[in-house]
């Protein structure tokens, strides 16, 4: 079996859910791009094109990195979307706010492999400065780095973002390259609104349809026994705390504040070199 060694001089880029790399030391040149907000329709578009994780969360804003594209035109050539949490908790234990609604989380970003190694610090500063102006009760941002895909949240590390530690080790699903919530197949196995939804989700995913008078319970069992649907322990996501706000800067000194990871907290350093 052939393994591809990442290099942490190295920053990941996607194209068409491709995982691509640009070289760490290369430089945005300011002049010639822009960040705005986008619209959720064009944010889902950008993602379904190009991320590995092509559904879309429940966004409340997205920012797009715009740069040149033919003919002189802008294009859009990355995306932040900060999405409702999970669950409110996510908010108040991370961030010490007490209401749930002055917090986001960064539910998906992205950037095309043209953009240089620093894209990511530059382009994620100006959407926090969107995301305040447009939604000023937001006051700070949750986001995660998963030690599994070789990531330990550099990017978030170079704005000074707050690290709160890493999360309890999880359960994780699959098919193929493609994650599956745990909520996605509660919604199926219970036949709650939405299951309809959800199977054909897992359809387009690669799995097969249920056979007629199948239970969705027994469909799922099926898909794991056939490996078609794959389960697998994780290690707890690192977890970061963007205060945008004095209150927020606050609040967060009641709050832990741990040493940055670096690749030797990685489960496979040796393999999944890439921060």
């Amino acid at each position: 079996m052939e393994i591809a060694i990442m290099l942490t001089t190295r920053s990941q880029r996607w194209r068409e859910r491709r995982a691509l790399y640009v070289d760490n030391q290369s430089v945005i040149d300011t002049s010639r791009y822009a960040v705005d907000g986008v619209s959720s329709r064009m944010a889902r578009h950008f993602i379904a094109t190009h991320h590995y994780l092509p559904n879309f969360p429940a966004a409340i804003f997205s920012a797009g990195l715009f740069g040149p594209g033919r003919g002189g035109t802008s294009q859009l050539a990355g995306v932040a979307v900060f999405a409702v949490p999970s669950t409110n908790a996510v908010i108040t234990r991370h961030t010490g706010l007490s209401d749930p609604a002055a917090g986001t989380t960064l539910a998906r970003f992205l950037l095309l492999d043209e953009i240089a190694g620093n894209g990511e610090s530059w382009t994620l500063a100006r959407a926090f400065r969107l995301l305040r102006t447009e939604k000023p009760e937001i006051e700070a941002v949750v986001s995660y780095s998963d030690p599994s895909a070789g990531h330990v949240g550099q990017i978030y590390q170079a704005l000074s973002a707050a690290h709160r530690g890493a999360g309890r080790p999880r359960t994780v699903y699959r098919i193929g390259p493609v994650s599956i919530s745990g909520r996605t197949l509660s919604k199926i196995r219970l036949g709650e609104r939405g299951a309809s939804g959800a199977i054909d989700q897992l359809v387009r995913l690669g799995a097969l349809r249920p056979f007629h008078n199948e239970e969705p319970s027994d469909w799922l069992d099926r898909l794991s026994r056939e490996r078609i649907l794959l389960r697998a322990r994780r290690p707890g996501l690192f977890t970061y705390c963007f205060e945008l706000s004095r209150k927020a800067r606050v609040l967060g000194r009641t709050l832990p504040r741990r040493a940055y990871p670096t690749i030797r907290a990685l489960p496979h350093p040796e393999l999944a070199l890439f921060g």
